[in-house]
């Protein structure tokens, strides 16, 4: 960690900087757009996962001949993996744009004889500890609950997205 921190003191101004306010806001923003999300009430939320799995009911039964009960029968088979594939990806996505922050210094970390697998791991325990505090924020919404499931799916999702970008990227350079 500390080498880090050594790296991005001896980097280029330009490189800091853009990387910084960049990223760095992508990431706020983006934490704030989750946590509005997580405000909603059961209501709200349901209503809105609901909406979605009817839409894709919809377009299942166009291509055939349905009554409207096969269409709700089969949006609501759809609403509960659609909210899990909702927290995978969202929290997919903060994990990249953590990643994507430290990704312009990597060269200069690795001269220094750092790894890149120990700033995925850091991305990773920052998107558990702020997956964390999204699920104690849902258990003081009215209708919603907080589930330690969602926080292991948020950080797998953070997981699986940043070991594609070690993948494509990182690894990639590396070689």
């Amino acid at each position: 960690m500390s080498l880090f921190f050594k790296v991005f003191k001896t980097s280029p101004r330009k490189k800091k900087a853009t990387c910084v306010f960049f990223c760095g806001a992508a990431v706020i923003f983006y934490a704030l757009v989750i946590n509005r999300f997580s405000a909603q009430d059961a209501d709200a939320s349901g209503s809105l996962s609901f909406d979605i799995a009817e839409g894709i009911a919809k377009f299942f039964y166009s291509f055939g001949d349905h009554s409207a009960a096969d269409v709700l029968a089969l949006a609501g088979y759809f609403e509960h993996p659609l909210r899990k594939l909702a927290h995978l990806l969202e929290y997919g996505v903060l994990g990249s744009l953590f990643a994507f922050s430290y990704l312009p210094l990597i060269k200069e970390y690795r001269a220094e004889g750092g790894k890149g697998r120990t700033l995925y791991v850091l991305c990773n325990t920052l998107v558990f500890i702020l997956a964390g505090f999204d699920e104690l924020h849902q258990y003081f919404v009215p209708g919603r609950y907080a589930s330690v499931w969602d926080v292991l799916l948020d950080t797998f999702g953070s997981t699986l997205f940043c070991f594609v970008l070690y993948i494509t990227k990182d690894r990639k350079k590396n070689r």
